[in-house]
Formats: structure tokens, C-alpha cells, sequence
């Protein structure tokens, strides 16, 4: 019995031994990465139409099935030929492996095609060939065409005003018409008229008084 036993045991494990070996073949075929850019498409072409295709993509610098980090997986089916195409994917700049497995999940038996993206730098954009840009207008082209900015002097009036001494102080004028602005600027004007008027006020008086006086002395005269 201990004999019989063992050698069932035995013939187990054979079998065990004998089936991980045919499941463990690599599956006759090419994998092919067509890359462009950042972007990528998978080829599988088995020899013999397969109904489950495991497949993922590991971002590793070492080409073996489990290396690296998986960023993509899934499975398919074959056409009649043995062919199945997937993609476009997009992935980050770096090295990577497409593992490629006639089973799922896929292990040691796989095909394994490494590949590398280079994603190139956006262009600029095309200049016109014809004509050149129009430059920049710099601080003297900006005002060159527009009045000067008005200076301290330009906006006020430098002098005394009004009979005032408040020579030197810029004075913003209110908007008046040109003969008002010109008789307030001669502030002797005005003294002249006052004068005029003073001195024909005297003279008057004077006349006056002297007639007053005048007939005063006629009347003593007469008396």
C-alpha cells in the first residue's frame, strides 16, 4: 500500500509538472509597437487565430514581463489571421514593455517587445514669410504724434495776481474770454480808475467850494 501510494503521488505530480510546462509556452507570433510621439499603437500577429489575448504595457527600462509599473492591460480576441490591433494609447516619455500572453492574466510565457517614447516639444508658431511685424512703438513714438504733456509753467501763470504778491506761484486761470484775461493781468487798471474818479470827485468839490465861497462874499458885499 505505501508503495502503491507513492507512486500515485508521483504520477500527480508529473502531471502537474507536465501541464504547467504546456501551459507555460510562449505563444508563436510578433508583437510590434508603432509609436508616434507620446503616442502609440500595439500589432499582435500570432501564427494561429487565439480567442483570449492578455495583454499590458509596463513602463520599465528592463524588458521582462513583470518589470516596471503597469499602465495599461486588458485582452481580445484575434482575427482569423492570428492578428489584433490596439490603440492609439498615449502614454509619458520613457521605456516600456508590451507584454503579449495567449492567456490571462499573462506570466512568464508572454512576448515581450520593448519600446521607447520620445514626445517632441510643441513648434512655434509660423511666421507670415511676406512681411515683417509690426515693431513695438516705443515711449518717444507713442507721443510723437500728440501734443507734450503741459509743464507747471504751461498750466499756470507765474506773477502776481489780483494786486497781490504772489509772484512765482503757478495759478491755474479760470476760462475767461482774452479781454477779460488781459484786464485782470494789469493790476495798475484799476488804481488808475479809482484815481480818475478820486481826483474828478476833488475837482468838483474844489469848484464847488470856490463858488460857495464866491457868492458868500458877494452877498457881504452887498450888505
Amino acid at each position: 500500500m505505501t508503495r502503491l501510494r507513492r507512486a500515485v503521488l508521483a504520477g500527480a505530480l508529473l502531471a502537474l509538472i507536465a501541464a504547467s510546462s504546456v501551459s507555460a509556452v510562449t505563444p508563436a507570433g510578433t508583437v510590434t509597437v508603432e509609436t508616434d510621439g507620446c503616442s502609440f499603437r500595439i500589432h499582435i500577429a500570432l501564427d494561429l487565430a487565439t480567442d483570449v489575448v492578455g495583454w499590458t504595457v509596463n513602463a520599465s527600462t528592463d524588458v521582462d514581463w513583470d518589470a516596471g509599473t503597469s499602465i495599461l492591460h486588458g485582452s481580445g480576441s484575434t482575427d482569423g489571421g492570428g492578428r489584433l490591433d490596439l490603440g492609439p494609447f498615449t502614454a509619458d516619455p520613457g521605456e516600456y514593455n508590451v507584454v503579449v500572453d495567449d492567456e490571462t492574466p499573462v506570466d512568464r510565457s508572454s512576448i515581450v517587445e520593448h519600446f521607447s517614447l520620445a514626445c517632441e516639444s510643441g513648434s512655434e508658431a509660423p511666421v507670415d514669410s511676406g512681411g515683417s511685424a509690426a515693431p513695438s512703438p516705443s515711449g518717444s513714438e507713442l507721443g510723437a504724434g500728440g501734443t507734450p504733456p503741459p509743464s507747471g509753467q504751461e498750466e499756470g501763470i507765474s506773477g502776481s495776481g489780483g494786486g497781490g504778491g504772489g509772484g512765482g506761484i503757478a495759478v491755474t486761470p479760470p476760462p475767461t474770454d482774452t479781454a477779460g484775461s488781459s484786464t485782470g493781468s494789469t493790476p495798475t487798471g484799476g488804481l488808475l480808475g479809482v484815481l480818475a474818479m478820486v481826483a474828478a470827485a476833488g475837482a468838483i468839490s474844489l469848484l464847488s467850494s470856490r463858488r460857495f465861497a464866491a457868492k458868500a462874499i458877494r452877498r457881504d458885499r452887498g450888505r
